[in-house]
């Protein structure tokens, strides 16, 4: 029996500035979708750098089974992962963790700008994942999440360099050129405070909507 099946009627990626892991409750950043039966998929790393894949439950729903194969997460077009929970931490191998709501898997070691194969690779890549979980009842749950638009908020909240991203420490470094070069212009030949209040008004391009050409414009209108 499959239990709050999902139908593709996707919900926006976003990124998550104050996360708190439930496993281990360290606060870091965060992706974050919700798929349409109300399941939440969150990426993030830990203090020393890995990342991990949470899944949430939604209301309603029984708790994740505690222990053994809980779980596969397929990105489509890839080869799916299988997830094992266990109570006690493993000698060599990570395995995930199962608080009953939430259930936490470590995707990727975290070494490098991003990386180059994987489970977390593949789930960039594909255009949607889908995570099957069995719960305590004996039921599944099966919950699909788009990856359309999750490359900005991935790459922030991890500091991934993502191809198309507005993230990443490549776009952190034209970000803060753009704003330098705009400040620079506004205290030549004078300290012009009108310009300065303009570039802190547009500077929202950057800081809200990622977007360095339209602060660029923004700036220039009406110069």
């Amino acid at each position: 029996m499959c239990l709050l099946c999902s139908t593709p009627a996707w919900a926006e990626w976003r990124f998550v500035d104050g996360f708190t892991d439930p496993v281990n409750g360290f606060d870091t950043k965060a992706a974050a979708s919700t798929a349409p039966n109300g399941t939440t998929l969150h990426l993030y790393r830990n203090p020393i750098g890995r990342v991990y894949a949470l899944i949430t439950l939604p209301e309603g729903a029984a708790d994740i089974a505690p222990e053994g194969q809980v779980a596969t997460l397929t990105p489509e077009g890839f080869d799916s992962k299988v997830i094992e929970a266990r109570s006690e931490p493993g000698r060599v191998v990570e395995f995930a963790n199962s608080t009953g709501r939430s259930l936490r898997d470590r995707l990727w070691h975290g070494e490098g700008t991003a990386p180059a194969f994987g489970t977390l690779h593949d789930l960039i890549e594909a255009p949607a994942v889908t995570a099957s979980l069995t719960l305590s009842d004996g039921s599944d749950l099966q919950s699909t999440w788009t990856m359309e638009g999750a490359g900005t908020p991935i790459a922030q909240a991890l500091g991934l360099t993502i191809e198309g991203a507005a993230a990443g420490q490549e776009w952190e470094d034209a970000a803060s050129q753009a704003i330098l070069a705009a400040m620079t212009t506004c205290q030549f030949p004078a300290l012009d405070m009108a310009c300065v209040q303009k570039v802190t008004t547009c500077s929202d391009k950057i800081s809200k909507e990622r977007d360095i050409d339209g602060f660029d414009s923004c700036v220039a209108a009406g110069d």
